[in-house]
Order: structure tokens, then sequence, then C-alpha cells
């Protein structure tokens, strides 16, 4: 019993440092992050080594965590050997539908990075048929990531449709939860930004326009970005008045003007 304690204790404390390492990360602090994220890695591949199996499902989730943390520095060849192993260790829990879905899309987005396109995209579409894998914030925000590193990538027609998937994930969320409302209008500027880039511009219309009625509801601070962006798509289908119009809000309503 004794022993029982400690090592709930102990996974308690590493369950922690992964927690601790996120703050870090969503705080701008992408070393810091690391250095916690390496801690609660150790800690939890003891454990698991130990035969702890509660200890599992919090080692892919500081893996995955860790992979990101690491390619934020630019360690990308570490990064991509944590995806992979969170992966791995995913596929051989296959119930845990959930965390293997965000485990592959994870490695997905280390995939992109090392240049192994195709690779990324059948990672990805593994990850999307998985039965019982449903929206969550972790899962919509790799496929996010992933969309955009596609974007940078080149593959334009491939991170549209992953844009498009990312973004019903946020609505379904957002519909649940009134907190990842940012993140949805987030969504939204990227995904009329996938669309721009096929010259799918009366599409990104829609989208940005979408995004400007969301930010005035939810992120004034947020609305002249919008704007501006706004203004942009609806010039290029030939709506100049409106573009203007949207330009001129964007300009009184930004920090500089006041």
């Amino acid at each position: 019993m004794q022993k029982l304690r400690q090592t709930g204790g102990a996974l308690g404390r590493a369950a922690e440092a992964v927690d601790d390492a996120a703050r870090a990360f969503r705080g701008g602090d992408p070393a810091r992050a690391a250095a916690r994220g390496d801690e609660a890695v150790r800690a939890l591949r003891a454990l698991t080594a130990e035969g702890v199996r509660a200890a599992e499902p919090v080692l892919v989730r500081a893996l995955g965590s860790q992979s990101a943390h690491l390619a934020a520095l630019g360690r990308h060849p570490e990064a991509l050997r944590l995806a992979e192993e969170a992966a791995g260790l995913a596929w051989a829990e296959p119930e845990r539908a959930q965390q293997l879905a965000t485990a592959l899309v994870t490695l997905a987005n280390r995939l992109v990075e090392a240049g192994r396109l195709t690779e990324a995209l059948e990672a990805e579409r593994d990850a999307t048929a998985i039965v019982g894998a449903v929206p969550e914030p972790v899962l919509a925000g790799a496929l996010s990531d992933l969309a955009n590193a596609l974007a940078e990538a080149g593959e334009h027609s491939d991170a549209v449709v992953i844009s498009e998937r990312a973004l019903a994930m946020w609505r379904e969320l957002a519909e649940r939860d009134p907190g990842v409302d940012q993140r949805l209008g987030q969504s939204l500027s990227e995904h009329a930004d996938r669309l721009s880039e096929l010259g799918r511009w009366a599409d990104a219309v829609e989208f940005s326009a979408e995004c400007v009625a969301h930010r005035r509801r939810t992120a004034q601070e947020r609305l002249a970005g919008a704007l501006r962006r706004h203004a942009v798509f609806l010039e290029r289908v030939g709506r100049e008045q409106e573009a203007h119009a949207a330009a001129d809000e964007a300009e009184r309503g930004s920090p500089a003007s006041r």
C-alpha cells in the first residue's frame, strides 16, 4: 500500500510537470517548457518501465507536448523522435482513440517540418479515420497547426482541407465551452487565409466576414486586424466600396489612431 501511495505521488508530480510545461509554453517561454517537459518525460518513462499502467497515457501526452516544445526551439530531429515514440505508444492502446488521433496529428506536424509531406498526410488521414475521436482543444489545435505548416510548405490544397476540419472542431468546441471562442475567431481567420492562397477569394470573403462578426462579439481588441484582412479580400472580389469601409473602420479602431 505504501508503494502504491508513493507511485501515485510520483505520477501526480510528473503530471503537474507536464501541466507546468504547458503553461510555460503558452506564456511564451519554450525553454522553460522544454526543461520541465524533459523532467516529466524522464519520470513517466521510469514509472512505465516499473509497470505503472496509469503512467502510460500521461507519458503519451507528455511526449506529444515535449515534441512541440522542442520544435519551437528548433530542435526538430529530437522533436520528431518524441512524436514517433508517442504515436507508437498510442497505437499500442487503440482503445484510447482520442489520444491516438492527437498523437498522430502531432506526428504529422513534425513530419511536415522534416519535409516528409506524404507521410505527414498519411498520419493525418489515419487520425481522421479513427472511430471515436471527438473534438477537443489539443487535437483541434494540432490540426490548425498542421494546416498552417502545410500552407507554409506550399501544399495549399491539402492545407485547406485540414483547416476546414480544424474549424469544424473549433465550432463544436465553442458551442460547448465559450472559453474557446477566441480560438474559434483565429481559426476563421486562418481558414480565410487558406482559401485565399488557392485564389478562392469569394469563399475567403465569406469566412473573413464571419471572423469580423465574431470579433465584434467576443474580441474587440482584435477587430481592427480582422477588418484589415477582410478589406483585402473584399477588394479582390471587386467590392471596393465595402473594402474601403472596412479599412476605414479598422483605422478608426486601431490603437495608433486614438
